[in-house]
């Protein structure tokens, strides 16, 4: 197996969303998504706020998991 998927650590995690809750952190650790796949997500979810649900399209499975888990909650990126 390659080194091409190495899990995101809690400070990747933190880096990417700001200010998180230690228990959000946990639940995205837990499914394994690289720092790029929580990035990924956290970008779709502001694309989800433009064209709904379609964002979610084309997505891996991972990245699908980590915006439910942040939608749940209610993380979204930053606006202006």
């Amino acid at each position: 197996m390659s080194e091409q998927h190495a899990a995101a650590t809690a400070s990747e995690i933190a880096a990417i969303l700001g200010p998180t809750d230690e228990v959000v952190i946990a639940d995205i650790l837990r499914t394994g998504a690289s720092a790029a796949e929580v990035q990924e997500a956290f970008a779709r979810l502001e694309a989800d706020d433009a064209v709904g649900r379609s964002a979610r399209r084309g997505a891996s499975a991972r990245v699908v998991e980590v915006m439910a888990i942040l939608e749940a909650a209610q993380i979204r990126p930053e606006e202006g």
